[in-house]
């Protein structure tokens, strides 16, 4: 499981620096007519408010950069400082994503009330972690920290998760006929609880008391 964890990280990585320049460029230097009518729509609401987007963009940047680093168990044991460091930028910037996320939502989405719903959803449950995980290794609760870190982290690349889903959408829309008003909403709850899921099974999965079970269960087999 670790093997195939780390590779599809670094996949959602990829997207999300992809996403930031890609929308960063877009917003520094616009084309001067939009490539068609749907670039336009979906760039529209980003353009009308550039320097909320780049408030959210650039923090999460630095999430998906930082935020992986933070499950290295070698610099965790070898690196405490530096771990602790990027720790808090990671959060810091978590909690500039979320905030702006719920300004954005209700202003700029795609997918209409579906997606804002998402949107500001997560981005609460986002906060609540990130401030959780906080709270927890500020009383020496390590595992209960690690707990919400993995949370928070899940949340906050689930919006990577969406870009192939809506790439599906994209594929498949001759035939469903659906629009990305339709489809966006849609593909951001399946991302966020996809993500959601995700980071619960790991959590039980990895907590001390199940893998010491594991461990006696496969001992008494022996």
């Amino acid at each position: 499981m670790r093997r195939l964890l780390w590779p599809v990280t670094l996949l959602l990585v990829a997207i999300g620096i992809t996403i930031v320049v890609r929308r960063a460029l877009h917003l520094v230097a616009p084309p001067a007519v939009p490539s068609n009518r749907q670039d336009a729509a979906l760039d529209g609401g980003f353009a009308r408010h550039p320097v909320l987007t780049m408030v959210h963009i650039l923090p999460g940047l630095l999430f998906v950069l930082l935020a992986p680093l933070q499950f290295v168990r070698t610099l965790r044991t070898r690196r405490p400082a530096l771990h602790r460091w990027t720790g808090r930028v990671v959060i810091a910037a978590g909690i500039v994503i979320g905030g702006s996320a719920l300004v954005m939502g209700p202003q700029m989405a795609i997918g209409g009330a579906l997606e804002s719903a998402a949107t500001m959803s997560f981005a609460a449950f986002f906060l609540f972690a990130l401030l959780k995980a906080l709270q927890s290794i500020r009383q020496g609760k390590v595992a209960l920290h690690r707990e919400w870190m993995i949370r928070a982290f899940a949340i906050g690349m689930a919006v990577t998760t969406t870009r192939p889903i809506v790439g599906v959408f994209f594929a498949t829309s001759r035939l469903t006929h659906l629009t990305p008003h339709d489809f966006f909403g849609i593909a951001f709850w399946l991302g966020f609880i996809l993500q959601g899921m995700a980071a619960e099974l790991w959590i039980r999965h990895t907590r001390p008391e199940t893998t010491a079970m594991r461990a006696r269960t496969i001992r008494a087999l022996i």
